[in-house]
């Protein structure tokens, strides 16, 4: 009798737990290394309203709102199979039922619905074969070290051969063959022998910068001059895809632009050092851990960062704009209880606060906020740790971002 009370007093706490949190819940980041969590009841152009656990309600204002995290998210470029779209603003788009014809590609996303594209907008087609993923295509061309071509380029599969490369220009795509102009004639090649398209540069208009990045639980993402938020709905304005309205349950989550906040990801270092205890050197990675799988910390994935590793020095010249360095460090979940580094921060070449020792075993991430007014130069250093070894030295820095 007495276990079966114990039984229906846990599932009682339990369901009342569930009641109290919200199965929307959402994350709101803010660029003072904050995080507000709770429903999402809108996003305007001035603020974003949340409703916690317990029913109240508070408005950010959107100026100081970095990022909302919805759910975790796929990676378009890593899914067999999938056809991707990459835009000239470096987005992708999961693109099914595919076609291209009078300057226009038309296709289905699952964050958007269906969709169209203009061509001028178009930097890469992917289209792997079902066993193959678009960042498998990637890679193969990259191997390849071709010219930078001034057409459109075609990459063809041969059997028992390298893929052949052919410069011309793209008429269309269908289910079946991808059109194509080279050498005077318009000839269609086998679309299942055709995993991409590389396509010209062209002077594009852009009078509005985005404001925001919406990334889908597929993967893809749209760089939005608009977006607001009202009941469950979505509504965006994109320079590449025009107006769309779509559920919120697409969303994995939305990253705001700043005046007063610069992401380190988007800005190339300017010095890279690495080099590995033994003969093997991890590259960093943006976007993923080193290993190039989703950045996780104490079970929360995150997308917007750097996979970096024992040893690695990153520079970045900042030119004294910024007071504020906020960011989020630790080894990733995929090694643990593995890895032992150090993370020293340098300005002008001198630390920066006391060096970050991660372990494994230990806390899986630790907040990290530095000033860094008048610093001219950036350093982050990743060195072994009390080991003296780089097994396992995954260091995932995440959210890294400046304030002015």
């Amino acid at each position: 009798m007495k276990r079966r009370a114990a039984i229906l007093l846990v599932c009682l706490l339990s369901a009342a737990a569930a009641a109290s949190t919200p199965r929307d819940a959402a994350r709101v980041e803010t660029a003072d290394a904050r995080a507000v969590e709770g429903r999402v009841l809108a996003i305007s152009a001035d603020a974003v309203t949340v409703q916690d656990a317990k029913g109240d309600k508070q408005s950010l204002p959107l100026a100081n709102v970095t990022e909302i995290v919805f759910a975790a998210g796929e990676d378009a470029m890593a899914r067999p199979g999938q056809a991707v779209l990459v835009t000239d603003l470096g987005e992708t788009l999961a693109a099914g039922d595919l076609s291209l014809a009078k300057g226009k590609a038309q296709f289905s996303c699952p964050l958007l619905g269906r969709a169209e594209v203009r061509v001028e907008s178009l930097r890469a087609v992917y289209l792997p074969a079902a066993g193959q993923t678009a960042a498998d295509v990637e890679a193969r061309y990259r191997r390849m070290k071709l010219a930078e071509a001034p057409k459109d380029r075609l990459l063809v599969t041969r059997p028992s051969a390298e893929p052949l490369a052919v410069d011309g220009a793209l008429v269309g795509i269908d289910a079946d063959s991808v059109t194509f102009q080279w050498e005077g004639q318009t000839r269609q090649v086998p679309r299942k022998t055709v995993p991409l398209i590389c396509l010209a540069a062209t002077s594009g208009d852009r009078k509005a910068p985005p404001k925001c990045l919406l990334v889908g639980r597929d993967g893809s993402a749209v760089h939005c001059t608009s977006l607001t938020l009202a009941g469950r709905t979505i509504s965006l304005q994109a320079p590449s895809v025009g107006r769309c309205d779509l559920p919120v349950a697409r969303a994995a989550a939305v990253r705001f632009a700043s005046a007063n906040m610069v992401s380190l990801v988007g800005i190339e270092p300017s010095a890279v050092k690495e080099h590995g205890f033994f003969d093997t050197t991890f590259h960093y990675r943006k976007g993923k851990a080193v290993s190039g799988k989703p950045m996780q910390l104490g079970g929360r994935t995150y997308s917007a960062g750097l996979g970096l590793h024992s040893f690695c020095e990153l520079t970045w010249a900042l030119n004294g704009e910024y007071s504020l360095f906020v960011a989020t460090v630790g080894i990733d979940d995929a090694v643990r209880p593995n890895g032992d580094a150090t993370v020293i921060f340098l300005g002008d070449g001198k630390p920066l606060g006391e060096p970050v020792r991660l372990r494994g075993k230990d806390n899986p991430q630790q907040d990290v906020r530095l000033k860094i007014a008048g610093v001219k130069s950036f350093a982050v250093r990743v060195d072994f740790g009390f080991d003296r070894l780089d097994f396992a030295d995954h260091v995932d820095l995440v959210n890294p971002r400046l304030l002015k």
